[in-house]
């Protein structure tokens, strides 16, 4: 069912699609979702036909090595299973994506990387890469902790959003439209977490709702789009407000 609560025209749109540690990485059955990466793959590949502009950023590499980092989960494990980890997390993404003859590249950023003279750097190569090739983005948690202390990406995704202009930052989590009272929320200027219901977080995780909501009032407060949809649904079937989602907009006439 398609909701009416305004347009959204995907034709041409600039997207960032965020991805957190507990969508990415089953920790229960300790494997990567291969099926959550493989359905991204195929809603990229139509977007891209659409003419959207896609950048891709991506938690997961902790969890995807801590089959072959063990320890007690300490700060310094948590570094050494994301450089394994990131490994196998990328090539993951680069089997998935190449069905669709789309290639894939890795950016590792530093928050810092993106509020000094190096953004300019990380443009000029961004503006190289071509239409057929999707970033994938993390943080470099080798010489970086912040994420790994807070935040899960969310706010890496924001200001990818901010630094390259983009006109929408979806944000993909196991559990999808936000809820408050027992009903969902599809349309939302709300940014504390007490006007929702809870929202649980993965061990291997560091984000949270309050994260996602900094990053949502961000994003508002820069004229952009912020949605929160469900891993696993169609990212197209999300912008086209044909499943439930919520979002934080002044207007979806954009």
């Amino acid at each position: 069912m398609a909701y009416d609560e305004g347009l959204f025209d995907l034709k041409g749109k600039k997207i960032v699609i965020k991805l957190g540690t507990k969508v990415v990485f089953d920790s229960g059955l300790g494997k990567i979702r291969r099926d959550v990466i493989m359905g991204l793959a195929r809603d990229v590949a139509e977007l891209v036909r659409r003419g959207c502009e896609i950048v891709i950023v991506s938690s997961g590499a902790v969890g995807c090595g801590s089959d072959i980092i063990k320890g007690n989960g300490g700060l310094g494990v948590k570094q050494a299973r994301a450089a394994v980890g990131q490994i196998k997390l990328m090539n993951e993404y680069s089997e998935a994506f190449v069905e669709f003859d789309l290639d894939v590249a890795q950016f590792l950023l530093n928050k810092d990387d993106l509020n000094s003279k190096r953004l300019e750097n990380i443009k000029t190569a961004y503006g190289n890469i071509g239409s057929g090739i999707i970033p994938i983005i993390n943080e470099n948690d080798v010489t970086t902790t912040d994420e790994l202390t807070f935040g899960d990406n969310d706010g890496l995704a924001v200001e990818i959003l901010e630094s390259f202009d983009f006109d929408v930052l979806l944000v993909l989590t196991d559990v999808g439209v936000l809820i408050s009272g027992g009903e969902s929320v599809l349309r939302s200027d709300k940014f504390e977490i007490s006007d929702y219901d809870s929202f649980e977080v993965d061990a291997l995780g560091s984000g949270g709702l309050e994260s996602k909501l900094d990053a949502a009032r961000r994003a508002i407060e820069g004229g952009k789009v912020f949605v929160v949809g469900k891993a696993g649904d169609s990212v197209v079937d999300i912008l086209e407000r044909k499943v439930e989602a919520t979002w934080f907009c002044k207007s979806l006439k954009v």
